[in-house]
């Protein structure tokens, strides 16, 4: 087995030191002068077959290339740490509906003595990663109890040993609303059918969340170069306060000892501050944290095809009630996209296969000796 077996083609090279070896054979050679009589007998000679000088010092330098070709495939002896029984691992999200769902499946675990992993919950990407790569790997298999829930999808990948099973549950339970507090005490929160909606009076049968994302104005600071792009995003803000009820504070320059919730402009922060949103526009560039967003548009109609269509009130408002957790996607992921998403590792532990890398290390440096020792000796 090889991790890397694409590598392997490269012992293909060994043509190369063959191809030079016979070129080398068929150059002329300066020889002593002898006498005439001998020169004609030596033309008349004829060559038949292929006459191989050096034949040691050809297999050497081939098989120098057919090493390193297998040293950079990494081969992997899979029968060295072999054991006879793999440790079974259950690694449990600490959630009511994953505990009420595979209550029967974690006490037979616990009987039978396997491992079962309670950890602090991990409710993001990230966290769950960190608490897979604390478990072992080698001649184990992972169970992983976790709420379907599409927060994990934010990553591109999330990397499970290669024996690992999922066990997924939806949870069912109706979550309490975040909420924003907008003009007039209107309650601003998505509905079930993914439409912002703003209420006033009483809840109408919605369990809201104790306290708002966020009380007060939302103080904005609206930073362009660009007039044509300041005016632009003023009126998406404005847009947002008419038709929803949004409830800016917003300044056309820094005030002094002032604490921005939004930060719309066209250069990125020198040093974000982590409660405050940044929206950059005009910017190549790759976001380092989850609250600067980056969009490579000049929010002007003339190069925004998103301004052009008039969706930028709905694009910025999205932003902002993502940032507070006012918008968030509850829809179980597929099974498709599940699968998809846990990417079964192929890499082995270091250990497993440092003895055989350096082995043949070594071996490739012994033969690295012998040609260079040979080539010396013969002149070659």
């Amino acid at each position: 087995m090889f991790i890397e077996p694409a590598f392997l083609w490269a012992s293909l090279a060994v043509v190369i030191p063959i191809a030079i070896h016979f070129w080398h054979q068929k150059r002329g050679k300066p020889l002593p002068w002898a006498a005439m009589r001998w020169l004609a007998e030596r033309e008349q000679q004829q060559s038949r077959g292929l006459r191989l000088d050096n034949l040691w010092l050809l297999l050497l330098r081939c098989l120098l290339l057919i090493v390193l070709a297998i040293m950079l495939a990494q081969p992997l002896l899979n029968w060295l740490n072999q054991r006879k029984t793999v440790e079974q691992i259950h690694l449990v999200q600490p959630n009511a509906a994953v505990l009420n769902a595979f209550r029967f499946e974690l006490e037979q675990a616990r009987q039978q003595n396997e491992r079962v992993v309670d950890t602090e919950s991990f409710t993001n990407p990230l966290a769950l990663q960190t608490a897979i790569n604390a478990l072992p790997t080698t001649d184990a298999q992972l169970h992983l109890y976790l709420v379907n829930d599409p927060i994990w999808a934010d990553a591109p990948a999330i990397t499970v040993p290669k024996r690992f099973q999922l066990h997924t549950v939806v949870d069912s339970a109706p979550q309490p609303k975040a909420y924003l507090i907008g003009q007039a005490s209107k309650r601003l929160f998505v509905a079930h059918n993914g439409q912002l909606m703003s209420q006033t009076g009483p809840n109408q049968g919605i369990r809201f969340q104790t306290q708002p994302a966020h009380t007060g104005p939302i103080r904005v600071l609206l930073n362009y170069i660009k007039a044509a792009e300041h005016q632009s995003v003023r009126a998406a803000l404005q847009a947002l306060t008419d038709v929803y009820g949004f409830d800016f504070a917003t300044d056309d320059k820094p005030q002094p000892n002032v604490s921005y919730d939004l930060m719309l402009t066209d250069h990125l922060p020198v040093s974000a501050n982590p409660q405050t949103l940044y929206i950059v526009s005009d910017i190549v560039a790759s976001p380092t944290t989850d609250n600067v967003i980056v969009t490579n548009e000049t929010l002007i109609p003339q190069t925004s095809e998103r301004v052009a269509a008039g969706q930028l009130p709905e694009w910025l408002g999205e932003q902002i009630l993502r940032h507070y957790g006012v918008w968030q996607n509850r829809q179980p992921l597929s099974q498709r996209a599940l699968k998809t998403l846990f990417v079964p590792t192929t890499k082995p532990e270091p250990a497993r296969q440092a003895g055989l890398q350096h082995a043949l290390t070594l071996f490739f440096i012994v033969v690295l000796i012998l040609e260079r020792w040979l080539a010396l000796t013969k002149n070659a």
